[in-house]
Formats: C-alpha cells, structure tokens, sequence
C-alpha cells in the first residue's frame, strides 16, 4: 500500500516507500537502504514512544527476535529502540500472510498445507533453541514465502527463563491463538504454549476457521481454558495432531520432534471439508458460529454481558487501556442521560420522507472506503470515504468514523471527548489504534454530533445521496464502558442532521440494534460478512431487502449469492479495500 499523509519517510537511514500493514502498536514499512537491500520496518506510534513501560517491551521484541535466525523467521538487521520514533528492520520476506492467503484464496490442503505445518514446527524449533517463547503464534504473523512460511513479530515473546513484562491493561497475545496457561498463568508460560497455537493456527489454515472463536474475547478466552476445540473439517491424520497440540494440560502437548515424525504421515492429498450444515433459511449457509480475525475494514460485533460471565470464572482479560475495573465499580456509567426526556436527539426534526431518498434495492454495487476508482460495468450504488468525490451517475453512499477517532487523529478531538478509563488513560480499539469517543452523556454527545455532523454537511455539499456513519458497534466491544441506549441516542442525533439534508442513513453492521432501525432513524443497511456469519436474513427482513452486503472471503461470498443473491446488492472485497490497480485488489459478485 502507498504511503499516507503524515506517515514517515525515512527512519534510521531507511527511505520508506510502501506500507505493508499496520497494528495497534505500530506500522510496518517497506524500506530501502542505501545500498538498496529491501527491509521491513516496524516503527511505533508517536503515543506510545512516550511510554516508558512500552519501550521496555519492544527493546524485549528486538532483543527476542535478534536470538533467533533461523530459515523460517525474519532476522532482525538493525533497530533503535531508544530513538525518538523507536523502530526495528527486519530482512525483508516477499509473501502474503497465512490469515491473508486463507481468506482470499480459501484454506489450504495437502502438499501446502503439509509443507505449512513441517515449517512451523521447524521454525519454533528455533525459537525454543534460542531460549524464546514466542507467545503470538497466529495466521497474522505467518508469512506464506516461496520456500516456505515465516514467522514473524516478537512483540509479546521473552527468554524463556527471564520475568514476563507486565504491561497494565494490555492484551498479551491474541485470544483465539493463545493458550490456556496465557490466560491463567502468564508468568509461566513455556514452549508448550506454542504448540497450543500452533495447533489452532494449523485448524484455521486447514478450515478457514478457529477452534475457539466466541463472540468476544471473554468468551473466546473462557472456550480456550474450558471447552473443547471446534474441529469441524479437518480430516485425519490432522485432526488427531492438533487435538494433541490443544491439550489443555501443557505437559499433555507433544514434542516439536515427536510432532515433526507425525506431520510427516500427512498425504499429500489431504482436503479440508465443509464445515457446518445448510442453514434451513439461507440455503447454502454455514452454521458454524466461529468468527475469523478483524482484518481489513471489518467490524465485528462483541455480545454485551460476557464480561460479567468471566468474572464468576475467574478470567480477566483487557484489550483497551485500563484498570481492569468495571464500569459499576468504577462509575464509567455516571451521568447517562440517554434516557433523559430531554435528551436533544430530537431537537433536529427529521425531513420529510420524500426529501430523502434510500438507495435502489437489489442492483450492483461497490465498496471503496479504502479508496476511490472507477466504476466497475454495472455498478449503480457505491460507497466511498467522505473524503472522495461521489462517482458521477450512481447513487453515493459516504462513510466516516463516527464514534472513534481516526488512527492517531484522537489530538485532532477536545481531551474531554474521548473515552477514558479509571486511570485517566484513553480507551483504545487496538485492532485499529483507533482512540474511543465518549457518548456517554448527552451534552458530549451534542459537541460530538457538532462535529461529525460538519462532515455530513461536506458529503451533502459534494453530492452524496445518503451516509454511513462506522462503528455504530462500538459499544459491544466496550460493555463496561459503554451502552447501546448511548449509542442510539448519539446515531439519532447524526441521522436527524442527516436526514435534515436530504441524505438517507445506513445502519453499519449492529445485528443487535436492527429492532431499534425505525427509532434510531436508519433507512437501509450495509453489512458486512452477513454471508459469512448467516446474518443477511435478519437484516434483509428488518431493512425489506435494502441491503448492500460486503463479503470478504469466498465462503462468505458463496452464501451470500446462493442465499441471498436474488435480494439483496452483494460484492465481495479484498480486506483492505484497495483502489483497483493496487496490489492486493480484490472484487468479484455473484
């Protein structure tokens, strides 16, 4: 991908000319030296090179990931972890992620899938050699190269024998790759837990699904500690290796050598099969609830009231900045007036019906959010940034973040307006380092609105017919901050405005507000993965088939063509939404 505004261009003595990915703690570039050799450059964001506690860990990473050299890791040839901008380069390895590969071309089988698992365990081989854990084994940090895969990102490893760095309200790992001793015991930890990942990662890369995936990372967190791995699809020999890998019990879990001779019995013909039955109202539909991992532009939803759940089993896990304390204790839930009668979200009365206009229903369409191109043959309706012009002769649908801020634009909002947790510290989503806003009372909800509703006002000025306010969902990922009352009564606001200019409102994703579509002032929807995850029936029944469906991978796809493709505007994209003519451009309809 291209660089961005704003982002860096050399570091260290590196010209950066390409992103090649971005995460909460950082961005990974593709940089040259001056001799020309190509690396990989991981360099922090601003905030969190001003957090002491948060350079300790990545002098850890660069330290950890300098032990280990194998052929199946990318060594580290330079870093600066003390710079102003800390940054580490890695040997530069050509090749898409495993999480990448799987979701665009489907899961893996036979010789591939063979010769991905013999690498792995080569490659934690060599990182159990140099005395490192690497603790986040996942589909993200494998990359699939020519002569095998990779693994990458030491960020949460440590020596073997060293104490683990407790990072306050940090997620350390990923919930649907770790082990259960991640969860309780995280000082503890040893090489075994890679082999639990390792058995997790090779049931996604054989099924394009995770054998622990529940709603939330509570919920997965609990399912990888007490319940049994989902393993539908993977066929023996397979199946019974990776149930040794996710043995509860670490001392359980076999040698990398003794798991080396088992892989080696894997036939080269080995094919995943299907998982799940047909969904009774959506032919063709996979019933599995497992979820895959927030890539791309994705937004999933997470159940209200797990938290409360994993407390009467002990877990407790954080994946924003915070004490770890809840709401109620905390009084994060103080000041509501949500429910006031004289909340303002209805101080803006709503134009007249016919002076809004929803989207034809059932026609060809785009998703361009990640950036603008012309429009495919056909296309009638698209979405776009609201910072791209409308595509002249189609209806335009304009997105923008509503509830978070841009990543690293949280300076751009009044301090007092993003969320923030019992230490002061901002609330982050960390998939996205996006900082939250806060909704919480009515007054922050009308200086809010103000502001994102001068970005309705410029998508109204420059043509569009209707918007897409983003993250409607955020509340479920942060229950104990956060309500769905609160964010009703802040999307009413922004549809009032909306409305009031004649531009019709999408409803982002939020299955679980779909009953409140009317009150809250949707008009249609767009979703995301409802193919994916049997959800375009209940969202085609409360919109009456106004609904433009995103998929993102080919099951996806699939479901929602056979099921839906007669209703509903369906297109699949590539995660990251590219311009066609960039790398990695992904579109296809039913």
């Amino acid at each position: 991908m291209p660089l961005r505004p704003g982002d860096v261009e050399s570091i260290g003595g590196y010209a950066l000319t390409d992103r090649l990915g971005s995460g909460g703690m950082g961005i990974v570039y593709l940089g040259r030296s001056a001799s020309g050799r190509q690396v990989a450059v991981k360099v922090v964001h601003p905030p969190y090179a001003q957090d002491e506690e948060f350079r300790t860990r990545f002098r850890q990473e660069i330290a950890a990931a300098r032990q280990v050299s194998g052929a199946f890791t990318a060594p580290v040839v330079d870093a600066d972890p003390d710079a102003e901008q800390p940054w580490m380069a890695t040997l530069y390895v050509r090749g898409r992620t495993l999480s990448d590969v799987v979701a665009k071309d489907g899961p893996l089988s036979g010789r591939e899938l063979r010769g991905l698992a013999l690498g792995l365990v080569e490659a934690l081989r060599d990182i159990h050699r140099a005395g490192v854990v690497h603790r986040d084994l996942k589909p993200s940090n494998v990359l699939m190269a020519e002569d095998g895969p990779r693994v990458i990102d030491f960020g949460v490893s440590r020596a073997a024998d060293n104490e683990t760095l407790t990072v306050t309200g940090r997620l350390v790992g990923t919930p649907p790759f770790m082990s259960p001793e991640q969860f309780t015991s995280p000082r503890e930890v040893t090489a075994a837990s890679d082999v639990f990942s390792l058995g997790s990662v090779l049931v996604y890369a054989a099924t394009g699904t995770r054998p622990f995936d529940g709603s939330s990372p509570y919920l997965t967190g609990y399912q990888v500690m007490y319940e049994a791995p989902v393993l539908d699809g993977v066929n023996e020999p397979l199946r019974s290796i990776v149930e040794l890998c996710l043995a509860k019990d670490p001392a359980a879990r076999p040698e990398l050598a003794d798991l080396h001779r088992m892989i080696l019995t894997l036939p080269d013909s080995t094919a995943p099969v299907a998982p799940g039955t047909a969904d009774s109202a959506e032919p063709g539909h996979q019933t599995s609830d497992a979820r895959p991992a927030r890539d791309g532009r994705r937004r999933r939803r997470i159940l209200i009231g797990l938290a409360a759940t994993l407390v009467v089993t002990g877990l407790s896990i954080t994946v924003v900045k915070t004490a770890g304390k809840t709401a109620e204790k905390t009084g994060t839930h103080q000041n509501d007036s949500s429910q006031s009668p004289t909340t303002s979200a209805s101080a803006s009365a709503p134009a007249s019906a016919a002076a809004v206009t929803p989207p034809p229903k059932h026609v060809r369409w785009d998703y361009q959010i990640g950036g603008a191109y012309t429009l495919p043959t056909g296309v009638q309706v698209v979405s776009r940034s609201h910072e791209d012009p409308p595509a002249p002769g189609a209806y335009n649908i304009c997105n923008f973040n509503a509830l978070q801020a841009q990543e690293n634009a949280e300076y751009d909002w009044d301090s007092d307006l993003l969320l923030r947790d019992a230490n002061g510290d901002v609330v982050y989503d960390e998939d996205w380092n996006e900082a939250v806003l806060d909704i919480r009372t009515d007054a922050k909800r009308q200086r809010l609105a103000s502001e994102v509703n001068t970005w309705i006002d410029e998508c109204a000025a420059k043509g569009y017919q209707a918007v897409e306010p983003d993250n409607y969902d955020t509340f479920t990922r942060f229950p104990d901050y956060l309500t769905a009352d609160q964010a009703k009564a802040f999307m009413k606001l922004l549809s009032a405005h909306a409305h009031a200019k004649g531009l019709a409102v999408a409803q982002k994703n939020t299955l679980e507000l779909v009953p409140d579509r009317a009150s809250v002032g949707m008009d249609f929807a767009v979703v995301e993965d409802c193919g994916e995850w049997n959800e375009c029936s209940k969202f085609a029944k409360a919109f009456d088939n106004n609904v433009f469906v995103v998929e993102y991978t080919a099951k996806g796809l699939s479901n929602a063509c056979s099921g839906w493709g007669s209703a509903l505007s369906v297109v699949r994209r590539d995660q990251s939404v590219v311009p066609d003519g960039t790398s990695g451009y992904l579109r296809e309809t039913c």
